[in-house]
């Protein structure tokens, strides 16, 4: 399924971040997680959500995903700690640039 499929997310991303390329990349990632990147627990809750069984609201307030999605937050926390000025920056001038032109991602 292309990233382009209209599907109950993309409203919901768009009202969320306000912008259809930030919106895009996070279904871009949300598809990477359905198809296993992030583990089972999260595919299972991707594909939910892609397939319009769950929202982002109601992801947010279940006992049955919060558990892993702190823990990522941690670890996620945790390695940008550990970058260095320059290799955040790096970073984010990288995200940028792909948020401003998604066909270089």
């Amino acid at each position: 399924m292309s990233v382009t499929d209209h599907q109950p997310i993309d409203d919901e991303l768009l009202r969320m971040v306000g912008n259809a390329q930030e919106a895009r990349a996070v279904k871009e990632n949300l598809q990477r997680l359905r198809d296993g990147a992030g583990g089972p627990a999260f595919a299972e809750m991707a594909k939910d959500l892609l397939e319009g069984r769950t929202t982002l609201r109601e992801i947010g307030n279940s006992a049955a995903y919060g558990p892993q999605l702190s823990a990522a937050f941690r670890r996620f926390q945790q390695w940008r700690s550990e970058l260095t000025p320059e290799e955040r920056a790096k970073l984010e001038r990288k995200a940028q640039e792909q948020l401003e032109d998604p066909g270089t991602a």
